[in-house]
């Protein structure tokens, strides 16, 4: 991953986006505590399974990294779905996967499906069972994709936001409209400008974030299951798509 040269005022800035974000600064949060970011998107999952996901490095546990060589389909498709999540590397044993419908584990023959399996568990499964990736569509599959990270929040909400990459990946407010008003005034305290427009990018209004940028859900659980422990969450597109820092249990 490239990262470009992150100032001290450029660092501090985004110190003071996360504090508005999350309504108190990072260092009022536990910092004994362990944290975690998801992506999900229903329409992605269906596409990688059908596509042919590689059961090897699901059934090694293996953290996969752009461009993805070990598992090419994921990388094609988390660009064509999301504008954050390609930059991420991905912890396959420990994302989650479970059946979209209720019971239709079960019938597939995969009864773990309907509870969530860890992706090292699932791999070995289908493995030791004789199923193949595409076997899977038959259960309406829905992915948690975790995000690898170092488990403090701060690397958590860098990487969510993304902006672990630094200064020269920031996104622009393109279109220069449709920022969620309340958001915006928050967001002018930020004084560094390139920060600013990138969270302003990240907290749009509903009707905005359906085709550009993000809808900020604040602590809201966007779509866990279980539910977990939400510290932020964002929406993409038609609510089809979100991701989410958390705190482990």
């Amino acid at each position: 991953m490239t990262v470009s040269p992150q100032s001290d005022d450029w660092q501090d800035a985004l110190a003071k986006a996360f504090s508005i974000l999350l309504g108190r600064p990072l260092d009022e949060f536990d910092p004994d505590a362990s944290y975690a970011v998801y992506y999900s998107c229903g329409d992605l999952a269906g596409e990688l399974f059908a596509d042919g996901f590689d059961v090897g490095p699901l059934a090694a546990g293996e953290i996969v990294h752009p461009p993805f060589a070990t598992i090419p389909i994921l990388g094609t498709l988390l660009e064509g779905w999301d504008m954050i999540a390609p930059h991420w590397s991905i912890d396959l044993g420990r994302s989650v996967f479970y059946a979209g419908e209720p019971g239709s584990g079960a019938e597939l023959g995969v009864a773990e499906l309907d509870t969530g399996l860890l992706g090292a568990d699932l791999g070995r499964i289908l493995t030791e069972r004789g199923l193949t990736p595409p076997d899977l569509c038959k259960a309406y599959p829905e992915i948690e994709f975790r995000a690898h990270t170092d488990g403090t929040l701060t690397d958590a909400m860098r990487t969510a936001t993304g902006t672990t990459r630094g200064p020269d990946h920031m996104f622009p407010f393109s279109p220069d409209w449709g920022a969620d008003p309340e958001w915006d005034q928050r967001l002018a305290a930020v004084a560094h400008p390139g920060v600013r427009d990138h969270f302003r990018h990240l907290c749009r209004t509903m009707d905005s974030a359906r085709s550009n940028g993000a809808l900020y859900l604040g602590a809201r659980d966007p779509g866990f299951e279980p539910p977990r422990s939400v510290i932020a969450a964002w929406q993409f597109g038609e609510a089809q798509s979100w991701s989410a820092v958390v705190r482990l249990p």
